[in-house]
């Protein structure tokens, strides 16, 4: 379900009793915001229209993450000077009010407890985007992602804190299938596995991760 377009400042949801330091922009359908991989130089607050986010995989494939409309703000990531995992882009004609990060940190003010937990709600959008991507890409090289973002849990030879049932869902795949690339990576001296897994060799491990390998 798209939202309902925000027609002027007095029903947006920014408008705080301040005066907004946005920009008010028209957006043309096929424009890019920003590719994958981009730092954004700022933040966008969708009035309307609609815009894709797509991610290309090492392999080339392409896929659409989501679609976006109004009352959408995109490019947080630019908050904290992050790089974003998804193509931005015009799906058709639109209307956008953006800010360079400086300009809304000074609007928000001194550190509050306002900052505070939208700090906490950008940490969670990061943890939203890597567990999207690790359900994209080949088997193994999904598993890869998952043994090197696990890595704390699991290094020291401990035992990692999750079942191979509960780690095939998260992966978006088979025990059975998970079982074959462990046995593989392990073969190929990435890893030892047995009650805990064990990275032999991060460099060889983050390629395959990557699908570069």
């Amino acid at each position: 379900m798209i939202d309902e377009s925000v027609h002027d400042c007095a029903s947006c949801p920014l408008n705080a009793g301040t005066r907004c330091p946005l920009v008010h922009r028209k957006v043309k359908a096929g424009t890019t915001l920003w590719r994958q991989g981009d730092v954004p130089s700022e933040v966008v607050f969708v009035k309307e229209g609609l815009y894709s986010l797509s991610s290309t995989e090492p392999s080339g494939t392409e896929s659409l993450t989501s679609v976006r409309g109004p009352r959408a703000l995109l490019g947080t990531e630019s908050l904290r000077g992050e790089a974003t995992t998804a193509t931005a882009e015009a799906i058709t004609d639109g209307t956008v009010c953006v800010g360079e990060p400086s300009t809304l940190k000074a609007w928000m003010g001194p550190p509050s407890a306002a900052a505070t937990m939208l700090n906490l709600v950008l940490d969670e959008l990061s943890r939203q985007s890597r567990d999207l991507a690790l359900r994209t890409g080949p088997a193994l090289a999904r598993v890869a992602r998952f043994i090197v973002a696990s890595a704390p849990l699991i290094e020291g030879g401990r035992r990692a804190p999750f079942s191979k049932q509960h780690v095939a869902r998260l992966l978006g795949m088979r025990a059975e299938t998970l079982s074959r690339c462990l046995r593989q990576l392990e073969d190929d001296g990435l890893i030892s596995s047995g009650r805990s897994v064990v990275v032999k060799d991060e460099g060889r491990l983050q390629a395959v991760a990557k699908g570069a390998a």
